[in-house]
């Protein structure tokens, strides 16, 4: 998932007063949350953020995380991951699909008796509506989710109750990308008008999106939605499964750190979710009357090189700087405990995690090294290389900066570097990335859906992301071949052969994985962290 997001002004709101009862949460553990010890629960909480919304709530387009986030809570997919579960379970389908020997062909069966928001019935010509109307925004629309159903050629309904999905070539990820948000199935009738006839084009694509509300299945719906300020939540209360623990939610949006982190100290705010800064997370650890909710994170940190133009379309001078990067600094100095060195562009949280990077070129430390690759790269022993690094300030929180100081001065330290510190505000860093105008920069990665082909095909396909410009025919092969591995062994040693030669060209250079953490009142308890990444609004109590 791109990181995308604005920041924006606080307005406070008077959340809906509506009476409603909830059993109490029985998770005890600290990626839980905790537990209220019972007793009487509140029908509404405030959860505080420091996201905003990046274009809208619909589905097809949805590929920030807030937005994604919000449909989470509101939609429904067919499949999705239980909590702390790393592999999919049923949904809006009975159960898991029946799936052909050549991996072309799923087979999902509906439950019965579901509806959404809007009172019409969830069936196999919604679930055909929706998937295929996502892929049509998806190829007109770059920067929208919808590509990552791309794969579709078919959608066969025989009955209401059954979907039968033909790929156009098999790709094993194709089941963990029906469990993400853009595979979230809508009311036809609610959505009629924003159905594209193939003509559109630009902004005309763009105005066919279902913007600022959700009609789904799930166990919230959108009462109010108000931009740069605060989403208002209910519970569906025709909802076909458990109901939510808490009746209304109210998401409020903060421009800053500092003043979310205030907020929550003056309980104007129960929940405070990305992000806070590691100091403002480490003050609510022990403090009385709070408590900080930790879990393992899918996110990665990564240093990314344009492959295309001088001085990095030269392969050792990469190498020289990967082995030149010492992590230790900006994960003790800056990040303060919030984050894992990373030795691989998947992260540790996958069995096929394979840190090729730190065992090609170290940790940082080991001059010899360094100079050896500045040798193949034609530098001149003694002679200091120019590097243009970029970063943007605000978009990954109020220590970006910091990072990017750090990174440099561990450059300029080995006395190789001479390293010039550029930055500009997120809208014009995607316009510099895109134009490749920027020879190295820092950038961040949320997977969409939870498996290892989201850390490796949009970093190597141009048409997706690929924001080194890589455009590398035996990545793209490698990728192609993980994909279409039927074997879980044989895919797992290509995934494996993926990370060795993505590490050996080195557009890319992993350096931490995002630890997730939020930080509640001690009358919060259900928060759940997993590798999903998305926030289940529905597990979530507050003791009255």
């Amino acid at each position: 998932m791109r990181l995308k997001s604005w920041r924006s002004a606080i307005v406070l709101l008077a959340i809906m007063a509506v009476t409603a009862s909830a059993c109490s949460s029985s998770k005890k553990s600290t990626t839980a949350g905790g537990s209220t010890g019972g007793g009487k629960v509140a029908d509404s909480f405030v959860l505080g953020t420091t996201d905003s919304l990046q274009n809208s709530f619909d589905p097809a387009e949805a590929y920030d995380y807030f937005g994604a986030d919000v449909v989470w809570n509101v939609a429904e997919t067919l499949v999705t991951y239980a909590p702390n579960a790393t592999t999919a379970s049923p949904l809006l389908a009975k159960d898991l699909p029946t799936v052909s020997a050549d991996g072309l062909t799923y087979t999902f069966t509906l439950r019965d008796g579901v509806k959404f928001t809007d009172g019409t019935t969830m069936d196999s010509a919604a679930v055909k509506f929706s998937l295929l109307r996502a892929e049509a925004f998806g190829n007109k629309d770059s920067e929208s989710a919808g590509f990552l159903l791309s794969g579709i050629k078919t959608i066969d309904t025989p009955s209401a109750s059954t979907v039968v999905i033909h790929l156009d070539k098999p790709n094993k990820a194709f089941l963990s990308r029906l469990a993400y948000t853009v595979a979230a199935i809508v009311s036809p009738a609610a959505y009629k008008d924003n159905v594209l006839s193939g003509s559109e084009t630009g902004d005309a694509v763009l105005a066919k999106y279902k913007k600022d509300t959700i009609v789904g299945t799930g166990p919230y719906k959108i009462v109010s939605y108000k931009e740069k300020e605060s989403i208002t939540l209910q519970a569906n209360d025709t909802y076909w499964g458990t109901q939510p623990k808490t009746k209304n939610i109210l998401v409020k949006l903060y421009d800053k750190s500092s003043a979310l982190k205030l907020a929550l100290q003056n309980k104007e705010a129960d929940i405070a979710f990305r992000s806070l800064q590691p100091d403002e997370n480490a003050s609510f650890k022990n403090a009385a009357g709070f408590k900080l909710v930790e879990g393992e994170g899918p996110g990665i940190r990564y240093l990314t090189f344009n492959v295309t133009k001088a001085p990095f379309d030269n392969i050792n001078l990469r190498k020289a700087v990967a082995a030149a990067l010492d992590r230790k600094p900006v994960l003790d100095e800056v990040l303060k405990g919030t984050g894992k060195s990373l030795g691989s562009m998947i992260p540790p949280s996958f069995k096929t995690s394979d840190a090729k990077w730190t065992e090609l070129y170290g940790d940082g430390t080991d001059k010899a090294k360094l100079d050896q690759y500045l040798t193949a790269a034609g530098v001149p022993a003694g002679q200091k290389v120019n590097i243009d690094f970029w970063f943007s300030p605000t978009h990954y929180g109020d220590t970006e900066a910091a990072v990017a100081q750090v990174i440099a001065r561990t450059l300029e330290a080995t006395g190789r570097f001479s390293v010039k510190i550029s930055s500009v505000e997120w809208a014009e860093y995607g316009l510099k990335r895109k134009a490749g105008e920027m020879p190295a920069f820092l950038m961040g990665w949320y997977p969409d859906y939870l498996d290892e082909d989201d850390y490796l095909e949009p970093f190597a396909d141009k048409a997706i992301f690929d924001p080194a410009k890589w455009d590398d025919p035996k990545m793209l092969d490698l990728v192609h071949r993980q994909q279409a591995a039927t074997d879980d062994a044989q895919r797992a040693t290509i995934i494996k052969q993926a990370q060795d030669y993505m590490a050996e060209q080195v557009p890319y250079v992993p350096i931490w994985s995002i630890q997730q953490f939020a930080a509640t009142t001690d009358k919060i308890s259900g928060v759940v962290l997993d590798p999903i990444q998305l926030l289940r609004y529905w597990t979530i109590e507050k003791q009255a």
